[in-house]
């Protein structure tokens, strides 16, 4: 199994007793080391407290599992304005907003996409593009979506 897999089938029980939702995790080689980046929201909004509390939390379960067997920094932050949009549950939350879409396949001679989230449903998002007008994009072939704030 996929390290990330693991990592957020571990820590998932913890974020969801501290009503705190993993929106995505990262494991990546920056500059010689490893880091664990861990991004968390919440309702109303995540702030600092929130991410040094479940730092610690999420800190203690990994070294008591010790699933990672190399030398890793673990950091734990909120998505940010940018924030990434994974599963249909993230798509439904953020309709009517402006999201950027990046596809595996192209529709319409086109991969990449900017518009407003219309709307979801059957594992598809409609997407508003401002290049081709209604698209509706399977979540399988979206490569990468997130929140865009610079539309």
């Amino acid at each position: 199994m996929e390290l990330v897999k693991q990592v957020e089938e571990l820590l998932l029980p913890i974020a969801d007793s501290e009503k705190t939702e993993i929106v995505d995790i990262e494991y990546v080689k920056e500059n010689r080391q490893k880091v664990l980046r861990i991004y968390i929201d919440k309702e109303p909004a995540v702030n600092l407290d929130d991410c040094t509390k479940m730092s610690n939390l999420f800190g203690d379960k990994l070294d008591k599992e010790d699933i990672i067997k190399e030398e890793y920094v673990l950091e734990v932050s909120s998505p940010g304005l940018d924030r990434i949009l994974k599963k249909e549950k993230d798509f439904n939350r953020f309709k009517g907003y402006k999201i950027k879409v990046t596809t595996a396949v192209a529709i319409n001679n086109q991969k990449h996409f900017n518009g407003q989230l219309v709307t979801t449903a059957d594992n598809k998002i409609v997407v508003n593009d401002l290049t081709n007008g209604i698209v509706e994009i399977e979540i399988k072939n979206i490569i990468r979506a997130k929140l865009d704030q610079d539309f």
